[in-house]
This record gives structure tokens, sequence and C-alpha cells, in this order.
């Protein structure tokens, strides 16, 4: 993300994107986003009101609240160990929100944006995500999340296909302006009243053909413009 100003056009985007999120009554009303990064300082779950500096106490924050940070970039990809993370703070904010009497609307979804391939807290490259892959899998079946990893200049496709076998997208030519449209379309997809009792692999397959769809009214517009 250090090369060619990518994490400027992050951060940029990522402000941009919350309006967007926030056109979607259903995830204004309704949406907690949690954002944990990987690579300067290892793995951190940032504030994503934008409130606090450094490690969040609290991981989540309703999407009406999102105002995320600017991030920075680092030299390694623990991604492993922050997708290990990830799914932590997920399996306790369900947890609570079950103690408390809260019903979940919608399946939790994760999504992994990556322009690197894994590797250790030194550097080196890391295979541990072909043994993370299973767990992704036994979540999915057991319907308690959705699963989606975007990659961008950098990432290694073998990985992403890995980790989400129905539902990577390489977007390595793509503004990350773009790339979140497409989480947003993911999202809408994904959280639909029609989608959240349907196995995995349905959901999966309906995001993927909106997806194309959108991608070819914007190459057609484009190419109209």
């Amino acid at each position: 993300m250090s090369e060619g100003g990518r994490i400027q056009e992050l951060n940029q985007a990522l402000h941009n994107w919350r309006a967007e999120l926030l056109k979607n009554d259903h995830i204004r009303r309704h949406g907690e986003i949690a954002l944990i990064t990987f690579g300067k300082d290892h793995v951190v779950a940032l504030d994503p009101s934008g409130r606090t500096a450094g490690p969040a106490d609290q991981p989540f924050v309703p999407v009406s609240e999102f105002n995320p940070p600017n991030l920075q970039a680092g030299g390694v990809t623990p991604m492993v160990e922050a997708l290990q993370y990830a799914f932590q703070c997920l399996a306790a904010r369900r947890q609570y929100l079950r103690s408390s009497g809260i019903p979940l609307v919608n399946r939790p979804l994760v999504y992994l944006m990556t322009d690197g391939v894994p590797t250790d807290i030194e550097g080196r490259r890391s295979d541990h995500w072909r043994d993370f892959a299973p767990v992704i899998r036994q979540q999915e079946s057991g319907k308690h999340l959705l699963f989606f990893a975007f990659g961008v200049d950098g990432a290694e496709q073998e990985v992403l296909q890995g980790l989400a076998p129905r539902s990577w997208h390489f977007l390595s030519n793509l503004p990350f302006a773009e790339v979140l449209t497409l989480m947003s379309a993911s999202i809408e997809s994904a959280s639909a009243e029609s989608a959240r009792s349907k196995p995995a692999e349905e959901v999966y397959r309906e995001v993927n053909v909106r997806l194309d769809k959108d991608a070819r009214i914007r190459d057609f517009l484009k190419g109209n413009g």
C-alpha cells in the first residue's frame, strides 16, 4: 500500500465510502462496522469512528458513526493473524448481543482487502492461510458469517481464491473508490431479506451476478462517456 500513493488513495476512498453506505437505509439503521488493519503495527482494531487513536476498546460502532482514521502502510502482511483476530472480535460481539437479547438482523460480513501475500511478523512469506481456510468454510456452513476477499495491486490470486473460493475478486486495475463501490453492492445483496437464511453458496452466487451486472453497466457508461 505504500507504493504510488496507494495508502492515501485508500484513505480518501474510505471517507467517501461512508456517505455511500449511509445511502442505504437498512445498513444505516442496523449496521455495525469494525476496522482491523495488519501491517506496520502488526494487527490492530482501530476505532472506526475516528474519535480515538490507536487500538479501540470496542471494535464495533454503528455505521452511522463510521468516520475512518487515516491508515498507514507497513512492510509486513500478517494476514492470517488479522483474520483470526477479526473472527475473535466477531464471536465476542455476537455473544454480547445475544446475552443482551439483541437479535442479529443479518449474518455478519467479513471483508478482506489486501495488496500483498501473507507474511510472518518478520516479513517472510507464510502459507498458514491454508490452515485457516477450513475455519472460514466451517463458519460459512454454519451460517455464522459471509466472507469476501478483494485483491488489489500485488495481491496473489491463489491466496484470495483459497480463502474465498466463491467470493474472491481480483481488482488490480481499479481505484479504491470503485473497489469500495463493489463492496457496497455486495453488502446490499448479502443483507437483502431474501438472502438472510440461504446457504452461503447461494448468497455468493447472487452477489457475483449483481457485481458482474454492475461492472458491465460501468464499462458501458465509460465507453459512452
